[in-house]
């Protein structure tokens, strides 16, 4: 099953699918995000929580299940992804629900703290948790008159909470405010829901949304209580200086903000528009005219084309489009042929819709067509760490986040240099040297090296799909601590 499109979580061992007499929960996971939305259903009346951009997956779910779309509901404004909320209360005429505070472009329901929303036999009742934005609110489902689980958005996480500084420009408050605010919704409100109550959470693992968000999908309130740092017996003070330590968002997040508040572009006119096949000619042409190459292969061995960035699919390729890229770049994409559809719409989940088209035939037809092409030097882990006996003449760059030098340590003296942060800070990288590059797994690192060819650098080694933990583990290198 691919994980990259908002499908179903056939996981019932971990109540990801649950069915009970008079209402079914079915979970959707959208891993190269992070990101989980929720189909919920009782006597076929159902409701569909934080929907992906790309919505019909929801359409032929409630298709197969025959049952009537009442509600589309937004926990709040997304900043990680665009929202296909508008597009399916036109489709379907569901209602589109907020928590108190939303402000919105187009026609929704506002919805009242502790307000339920009926839903066949059961409903749906909403605590509103300021916090990661001003009209955050948690779903609480309650069947038989008994909170049965809780929807919670990006209010609480597996083992974390929701980042506090994404809305300090529309509300008025500081990061720290709107901490504060999170910490009293979490005590007030979601603290007091029972142990037994299913938590299911808006993000997973993976997700920009959180520090240090914990693995698994589903969770109770009990779990939680036990292994969440937020939910602990700890100061207003303490809860504040640890959720604020974080690093910056992602560039993309505040335009995202904006489309989902206004309501972005139809998905169906914008991805015909976009989904443009280009002759060799047509590329090479645009290519020239300075707009980002994309490149989303997963295996480059074979070289890249001049001038491309590659940002694998196995990757989590939109968000670091997102994060190295301004949401008007002009791309044009070359994709393993019978991706390039796939690689569109992971950069329309993210808002980035300046597509001018992709390369027909992929990377081969460029090399048929004698375009220029560089190549990545791709090692094993034994020639990756040998420096041939002269190493100072290497120079080892581990471009993996802040937080996972502290967590994993770095193969000693590399330069650390995050990958966001790899344009920005060229002048620290040598042109006079071997650099090997790594990462965590070997994503990040090969389109850290596809920048640096961009710049000019060109001495570099890789490894292909292995990290830092393949080094210690194959290597036994003791790795220097970060503190």
């Amino acid at each position: 099953m691919n994980t990259c499109t908002a499908t179903p979580a056939y996981v019932n061992a971990q109540k990801a699918q649950l069915v009970g007499e008079n209402f079914f929960i079915q979970q959707f996971q959208v891993s190269c995000l992070g990101q989980f939305s929720y189909y919920i259903e009782s006597n076929k009346e159902a409701a569909i929580i934080d929907p992906m951009r790309d919505y019909e997956e929801y359409i032929k779910f409630c298709e197969t299940r025959n049952s009537v779309l009442k509600y589309v509901i937004l926990t709040h404004i997304h900043a990680d992804f665009v929202a296909g909320h508008v597009d399916l209360a036109k489709i379907t005429g569901a209602q589109i629900v907020l928590g108190p505070q939303a402000i919105t472009q187009y026609q929704a329901k506002i919805a009242q703290d502790e307000e339920l929303l009926p839903l066949g036999s059961t409903s749906l009742r909403v605590l509103h948790t300021p916090g990661h934005t001003m009209e955050s609110s948690c779903f609480v489902l309650v069947v038989d008159g008994k909170d049965y689980a809780i929807f919670s958005g990006d209010s609480l996480f597996l083992e974390e909470v929701g980042r506090p500084d994404l809305a300090s420009k529309s509300s008025g408050l500081t990061t720290q405010q709107l901490a504060s605010l999170l910490y009293h919704s979490l005590r007030n409100k979601i603290l007091k829901l029972n142990d037994d109550v299913i938590l299911y959470p808006g993000h997973g693992a993976g997700s920009a949304c959180g520090k240090a968000i914990g693995a698994g999908t589903v969770s109770t309130i009990g779990e939680q209580k036990l292994k969440n740092w937020a939910l602990q017996n700890i100061t207003e003070e303490e809860f504040v200086t640890t959720s604020t330590d974080i690093p910056a968002p992602p560039q993309y997040f505040f335009h995202d903000v904006q489309l989902n508040r206004q309501g972005a572009n139809d998905l169906q006119n914008i991805k015909s528009k976009v989904t443009k096949a280009l002759s060799y000619q047509e590329f090479t042409q645009i290519a020239a005219e300075g707009v980002l190459i994309l490149d989303s292969r997963d295996i480059v061995t074979k070289g890249i084309i001049k001038g491309s960035i590659n940002i694998t699919q196995v990757a989590t390729l939109a968000s670091f489009v997102g994060i190295l890229f301004k949401p008007d770049q002009k791309i044009i994409i070359v994709a393993d042929e019978g991706k390039e559809e796939q690689t569109i719409i992971r950069l329309l989940r993210i808002g980035y819709e300046n597509i001018l088209g992709y390369l027909e035939g992929g990377f081969d037809n460029y090399v048929r067509n004698g375009g220029e092409v560089q190549q990545l030097n791709i090692v094993d882990l034994k020639d990756f760490l040998d420096t041939k006996g002269q190493p100072q003449n290497h120079v080892f760059i581990d471009c993996r986040n802040p937080v996972e030098f502290k967590t994993s340590g770095i193969v000693p003296g590399s330069l650390m240099i995050p990958l966001f942060q790899i344009e920005n800070q060229l002048d620290l990288i040598p042109k006079d040297k071997t650099l090997h590059i790594y990462c965590r797994s070997g994503a990040r690192a090969k389109t850290a090296a596809t920048i640096l060819l961009k710049h000019g650098y060109s001495d570099f080694v890789l490894i292909q799909n292995a990290g830092l933990e393949h080094i210690v583990k194959e290597h036994q290198i003791q790795v220097q601590k970060i503190e």
